[in-house]
């Protein structure tokens, strides 16, 4: 009983019940230590959380700021009310939302922001490099004051073709060639893409861009001899349109009074009435757009629009004039005037099936892995189709339906009262042509007359408008098409088609352009062709034949020279795309964010598949190496 009741006995007793707590629960340093664990798993958890709230915000292309995100405000921001929203099903994230380094800071959104953007261009900047050339688009557009360049790139890994959007650039000071290159070149130096070879480059007709002296292609060049330029198609392809309904009197006409359809039906009132008609006479809604030369489908949608609601227009226009309720009646009096003449239901059906061949040709060019060597073709296609339809047979089918549409609202078809006694004549240059499309020439009535002698009125019409009208509109498509198109513009692409033909002596245009910068030994390279063509042992085969053959080991100089072909940009169409997030994104109420900012908010919407792929995790590792507030490495 003494020694139980003596010191030594009870200092020992201690020590042991200290013993068996600490092999239970952990020293002090193991227990220190493991909630410094604790702690910093909840920090990285945390965090990850408001790293996944950024990443939403992004790819969906939502602002984030509110205009009041004081804790009284009713609306603070898509960023904060998101954080509030997982703060009611999450307890942890709920504290430490409420403690006092939340990390919910303008700075740390833009810090979390700039680090998604550069896990997903280092990405795409390691697949260039890993092919080891790239082709390189630009454009610029305006937003809210500032001048915005556009800078996509496009390269093939594993015979598959990326086109990828890098960034915007801020470009408002000056736009001279010089200063556009100058700007490139620093964002590829910037973008560690500088020692990367260019092998080919894409823009717009400008000439700031495109000129072969100073231009902004002639100045790549000097750096990168090997970048041909390729003119974009899709922006050819609408100037041709833009000219025709230019040049065309009867066309331009045409034109402005679908723009006057637009004016009137854009009140909200008639617009009303325009939709009531047409759910009350079972017709699938559709609505008339804006006129524009940049908007590339509207003249063909407007086409359509106005055709297949034809009689709701009219309807809605007469009830308009009836109703006689407003000073707008006069206006739709003019209007139902206007396209109740002859010249406009002709044109109305001459036009829609025009432009719905060249809408075909324009959306296939601006798919991202279109390629050049099929563009080739599909134009040769387009404008044989032309010419093949540049015939009475093909008119009669056309005047069929215009007739039809006449005798249904009781539209005249005659001829034009005749003007000037003066009669119109071609120019001496232009005597290869069927009909001229730039002097205003015209088949007067005397020549009607003397042509058609004994025919009917009908007959007289229908000559009368298959040379003024159908012909003449097509002369000028098919005119512009060959000279935008030419074989020297073209000379590269039908090099490429061949090559993908596997015709060695027709692609050695494009082989030998290549043939220095790629190591090619044209004596293999023809072995390997010839081999390659057994192998598919098809006389017509396309890309995916070749594609699913080639073997890079087996075939190397094939397969580079491949690369590079599907590697030339069709059009610039990536560039254009990017404009309309610009748009989406920097808006009026968002106009005062910095360009980086904006940059990376439009880098990770527009390349979403990318974005997907990025989780918070990696995004974590990169944030968590500056020093930080809150704990988070382990």
């Amino acid at each position: 009983m003494s020694h139980e009741k003596s010191k030594c006995h009870l200092k020992c007793m201690a020590s042991w019940s200290g013993y068996l707590s600490a092999k239970s629960i952990g020293s002090v340093v193991t227990q220190v230590s493991a909630q410094n664990k604790k702690e910093i798993i909840e920090n990285r958890n945390y965090l990850k959380k408001i790293i996944d709230i950024v990443l939403y915000l992004t790819r969906q292309g939502i602002s984030f700021r509110g205009h009041d995100e004081t804790k009284d405000s009713l609306n603070q921001g898509n960023f904060k009310e998101a954080c509030q929203l997982m703060a009611k099903h999450d307890i942890q994230f709920k504290i430490k939302q409420e403690s006092k380094f939340n990390f919910t800071s303008p700075d740390i959104q833009n810090e979390l922001i700039n680090v998604c953007s550069d896990v997903l261009k280092t990405n795409i900047i390691s697949q260039i490099k890993s092919v080891g050339f790239f082709a390189i688009m630009v454009d610029d557009a305006r937003c809210h004051k500032v001048e915005y360049m556009s800078i996509c790139v496009r390269y093939v890994k594993d015979l598959e073709v990326y086109e990828r959007f890098l960034g915007f650039m801020d470009v408002s000071e000056k736009q001279d060639a010089q200063t556009l290159i100058n700007t490139i070149f620093q964002f590829l130096e910037h973008s560690n893409l500088g020692n990367i070879p260019i092998f080919a480059q894409s823009y717009d007709g400008a000439s700031v861009m495109s000129g072969k002296r100073n231009g902004v292609q002639s100045k790549l060049l000097e750096r990168y001899p090997c970048a041909i330029y390729t003119h974009c198609m899709a922006h050819r392809i609408n100037l041709v349109v833009v000219d025709m309904c230019k040049n065309v009197e009867y066309a331009k006409s045409f034109f402005n009074s679908l723009e006057a359809l637009y004016v009137y039906f854009s009140r909200p009132s008639t617009n009303k009435k325009l939709k009531d008609m047409q759910l009350k006479m079972d017709i699938k809604a559709s609505s008339i757009t804006r006129i524009s030369d940049t908007r590339w489908v509207c003249r063909y949608k407007n086409c359509k629009a106005v055709k297949d609601n034809f009689e709701v227009i009219l309807e809605v226009l007469r009830e308009e004039i009836d109703a006689n309720s407003n000073l707008d009646v006069a206006q739709a009096i003019g209007i139902e005037a206007m396209i109740k003449k002859g010249h406009f239901i002709l044109f109305l059906i001459i036009l829609e099936d025009i432009l719905t061949k060249i809408n075909i040709l324009s959306n296939l060019m601006q798919e991202k892995k279109a390629t050049l060597g099929k563009s080739v073709n599909l134009i040769n296609s387009i404008i044989k189709t032309f010419e093949n339809d540049r015939c009475s047979e093909k008119f009669k089918t056309v005047w069929t339906e215009v007739i039809a549409l006449a005798k249904e609202f009781n539209i005249s078809l005659e001829i034009p009262a005749k003007g000037s006694k003066r009669k119109r004549k071609e120019t001496t240059n232009l005597q290869n042509y069927y009909v001229s499309n730039t002097t205003g020439a015209e088949c007067s009535y005397a020549n009607v007359d003397e042509l058609n002698e004994g025919m009917n009125d009908e007959d007289t019409q229908f000559e009368y408008w298959k040379v003024n009208g159908y012909f003449r509109i097509l002369d000028c498509v098919l005119s512009g098409l060959r000279s935008r198109f030419s074989t020297e513009s073209l000379k590269i692409g039908h090099s490429i088609d061949n090559f993908m033909k596997l015709k060695y002596d027709e692609s050695l245009h494009f082989i030998e352009h290549y043939e220095n910068a790629l190591c090619i030994d044209k004596d293999q390279l023809k072995a390997e062709m010839l081999i390659m063509k057994n192998c598919i042992n098809k006389d017509d085969f396309d890309i995916g034949a070749l594609v699913s053959e080639i073997n890079k080991k087996i075939f190397p100089n094939l397969y580079k020279l491949l690369q590079v072909a599907l590697t030339i940009p069709v059009s610039s169409a990536s560039c254009e795309r990017s404009f309309s997030v610009m748009r989406r994104i920097k808006t009026w109420l968002r106009n005062s964010m910095s360009n980086d900012r904006f940059s990376n908010l439009s880098l990770l919407h527009i390349e979403r598949d990318l974005a997907n792929n990025i989780t918070s995790e990696e995004v974590l590792n990169i944030f968590a190496q500056k020093s930080r507030r809150l704990n988070l490495t382990i």
